[in-house]
């Protein structure tokens, strides 16, 4: 580096930054001393030339100023600087000098101004598709009877046609093998959270292999979780009890399938203190009741004396004995007939619904109104739709994020004559990457401003470690690890503050927030 001189900021600074000062001498070798200032790290001292294109901290007196030098010859000296004191944003001034310059000195504290090294931690786990994918397919989970586990069809064909297609299959229940798929990411080196998705179809139609449950599944495991999709026992008679048995037959089905996976965790990586599950439709019923179900809110058709009693939640598929905590659910247009459970977990949730679904309640009502309410009365429970799921999982004090989708049905990644919709699968899977994502790092990384100071900006996220600071547009004028201090330049295009580190947990992050100044 050149020799830089505390001489650059004397005549200008005598009436920007202080007024009237001592003039001295300053004579001698040229020094760097070094501070304990992260953004300042040497004091300057001695009589030595400046540098273009440098930015250097002065105080005079009560005044500060951050000063830059333009150009410089024998004869002239251009340059600009930003007085800050007590200001959010410096206007910037400019100044020249003629060569008379060399020849005043004044008392100043002078700074080489720099700011941190600032190095954001690249790591895109959980939040960007990075590792290829390792399926293995139909994986068997347990074995239990019933009427089938796979029909063609989807969620949104006509219930009257699905129900006729199946009643001649509808008269003995038979030995299943109960089946999953799952998809592996290939960072074998690290635990993974798991993620397990069912399809819909009313209980009556579907399969693992859904396009829209094979996509999300996909995109998850390429993010670096586990994810599995489960077949798991439908079909029924067309009586109300009959369907609640049912429904409640894919519950126990849903339990086996996660008892499978907690008890293979070590084989696949598996973090079981990150255990999340979800579903479309029917789907997300069971996996709302796989989250909050206990013994005590087994509905009475299972259990009921003129019926064979179903057993346990967990006493079917197959004799593995683990227990798990699921940590949040992706409810897809579900709901549940007793919001009461909702006590039972300390679960999170995440909704999405049209608000003119007719399948399933949107607030609560009785399923399928499309195609008869009286129908639909005799044939089902009440059922408590996303709003109210929602609004009483936040008085249980606990995260929901719900996504309403106005004037749109159910089955929201089709459309309403059945064609694929893109956009609204696309904004589903990114919220549950996102939502899921602050589910594993507890509280996410954000950068708070302080009412009180519009100078003041801080990271109040109690799970992390040390931080990395940097500014876009201005100058750090104190910095204290998770806090910090800035001025803005009036001149600069945009303004922006970069903040980098890592979770407790090893998980890197980055935050940019954009000021408005």
């Amino acid at each position: 580096m050149k020799r830089i001189a505390i001489i650059i900021f004397t005549v200008f600074l005598l009436s920007s930054c202080g007024g009237r000062h001592k003039v001295t001498d300053t004579k001698g070798p040229a020094r760097k001393i070094a501070t304990n200032i992260p953004e300042t790290p040497f004091i300057l001292e001695g009589d030595y030339t400046p540098e273009i294109g440098v930015t250097y901290k002065v105080i005079i007196g009560e005044d500060t100023c951050f000063v830059v030098v333009d150009s410089l010859t024998d004869d002239m000296m251009y340059g600009h600087y930003y007085k800050i004191n007590g200001l959010s944003c410096a206007e910037r001034h400019t100044f020249s000098r003629d060569i008379h310059w060399k020849e005043q000195r004044q008392n100043a504290t002078v700074y080489l101004y720099q700011e941190p090294e600032y190095t954001p931690e690249k790591d895109p786990r959980f939040r960007k598709e990075t590792y290829n994918i390792n399926m293995l397919r139909d994986v068997q989970y347990g074995q239990a009877n019933g009427y089938w586990i796979s029909k063609p069809g989807t969620d949104d064909d006509s219930y009257a046609e699905i129900v006729s297609s199946g009643l001649r299959n509808s008269i003995f229940r038979v030995p299943q093998s109960l089946t999953m798929d799952i998809y592996l990411p290939d960072n074998s080196d690290t635990l993974r959270p798991l993620l397990m998705l069912l399809h819909g179809g009313g209980f009556y139609v579907g399969d693992k292999q859904d396009s829209a449950i094979v996509g999300w599944c996909r995109h998850f495991a390429a993010m670096g979780y586990v994810t599995a999709s489960a077949n798991y026992r439908m079909g029924f008679l067309p009586a109300k009890k009959e369907i609640t048995r049912t429904g409640y037959m894919a519950l126990q089905d849903a339990h086996a399938a996660m008892r499978f996976l907690v008890e293979h965790a070590k084989q696949y990586n598996i973090d079981t203190n990150l255990i999340f599950v979800g579903g479309a439709s029917a789907g997300s019923i069971t996996a709302l009741n796989l989250a909050f179900m206990r013994e005590k809110d087994r509905p009475r058709a299972v259990y009921e004396r003129r019926r064979r009693d179903l057993g346990p939640i967990d006493g079917s598929g197959n004799n593995i004995r683990v227990h798990f905590h699921i940590k949040a659910v992706a409810n897809m247009w579900g709901a549940l007939t007793n919001l009461n459970m909702l006590k039972n977990s300390q679960t999170d949730i995440i909704s999405f619904h049209g608000d003119a679904d007719q399948v399933v309640p949107y607030d609560n009502g009785f399923p399928f109104n499309d195609i008869s309410e009286k129908l639909g009365e005799k044939m089902f429970d009440r059922m408590y739709g996303s709003v109210q799921i929602d609004k009483r999982i936040r008085e249980l004090g606990r995260r929901s994020w719900f996504y309403s989708f106005p004037g749109e049905g159910h089955s929201l990644h089709h459309h309403a004559d059945g064609s694929w919709n893109q956009k609204n699968f696309e904004f589903i899977r990114d919220k549950m990457t996102e939502f899921f994502f602050e589910e594993i790092v507890g509280h996410k990384a954000t950068i708070e401003e302080d009412r009180n100071d519009q100078r003041h900006f801080l990271i109040t996220t109690p799970n992390i470690g040390k931080v990395s600071w940097k500014v876009d547009g201005g100058y750090i004028i104190k910095l204290e690890n998770n806090e910090i201090w800035v001025v803005w330049r009036d001149d600069s295009p945009s303004h922006k503050l970069r903040v980098t580190g890592k979770y407790k947990n090893g998980i890197p992050f980055e935050e940019v927030l954009t000021i408005d100044v």
